[in-house]
């Protein structure tokens, strides 16, 4: 931010917010309804002779994205920017100021003013920020997945399930004649009917593959970033608590003055 006016950088920052916010209200109703898109499938059938195509248990659908795209692109294009700007104007503002160092853990992410960490407090605890983050979509864990091996999807973050094979089969009714043990097959009356019944035979159908493929994150990855959000804002409040931890001083506002002033007829 180096060599800017205030005066560009409250109108880049002013723009940067909508822009973020819009953003994050998107991706709140993209990460509910639209979870198929983080979905892939791939499905293979070979019918045996004799036996029909069944295009319903054969296709390819790609993962059009992935948990780790949206947040990069997030990161890079809307968040990234609105903070940096954001965090500017806020220095700007409180240059001069008591400052405390902003600590999770082993990171140390700065020292910050009292009106810089009011702001990040207020990103941290936004309603639709926190609520995106609670829908991100995860994948099952009743399901194996391993980093895929797929040449469609190099270098991007998305696992697989191991390839399942079969058989299809399906039940046929075939008629079979019952033996009477008391005729001969070589002297039955003239007038005889045979009787006859009905059994199911079992018949293999087809061969067919199935692989599924996921760019959702895993539990744990979820877990992770919701727990980060809380530690860093127990941080923030932490060294608010600090920050704050000194003697208050007068403003240089003529208050009396000023009512006078405002209230004069």
């Amino acid at each position: 931010m180096k060599n800017e006016k205030m005066n560009t950088l409250l109108a880049k920052v002013e723009h940067s917010c909508q822009v973020f916010k819009r953003n994050v209200s998107q991706y709140m109703g993209y990460f509910k309804n639209e979870q198929g898109q983080f979905k892939g499938i791939c499905k293979t059938y070979a019918p045996r002779e004799g036996y029909p195509e069944d295009p319903s248990k054969a296709g390819v659908r790609q993962v059009v994205t992935t948990v780790a795209e949206q947040f990069d692109w997030l990161k890079k294009t809307s968040m990234g920017p609105y903070l940096k700007e954001l965090f500017a104007v806020e220095a700007t503002n409180s240059k001069g100021a008591y400052t405390v160092p902003l600590i999770v853990g082993n990171l140390n992410f700065g020292n910050l003013t009292a009106l810089e960490l009011m702001r990040l407090k207020s990103v941290l605890t936004d309603p639709n920020f926190e609520e995106m983050l609670n829908r991100i979509p995860v994948r099952s864990d009743s399901v194996i997945w391993e980093k895929t091996k797929n040449e469609n999807y190099t270098g991007r973050e998305i696992y697989e399930t191991p390839l399942l094979s079969g058989v299809t089969r399906t039940t046929e009714k075939e008629e079979v004649i019952l033996k009477d043990p008391n005729l001969q097959p070589d002297h039955l009356p003239s007038n005889y009917v045979a009787k006859t019944t009905v059994k199911n035979k079992l018949v293999e159908t087809g061969d067919y593959t199935m692989q599924e493929f996921s760019g959702e994150w895993s539990q744990v990855q979820k877990a992770n970033i919701l727990k980060h959000r809380s530690e860093l804002l127990a941080a923030v409040i932490a060294a608010l608590k600090d920050v704050n931890d000194i003697e208050a001083s007068d403003s240089n506002l003529d208050v009396d003055a000023m009512m006078e002033y405002l209230f004069q007829h």
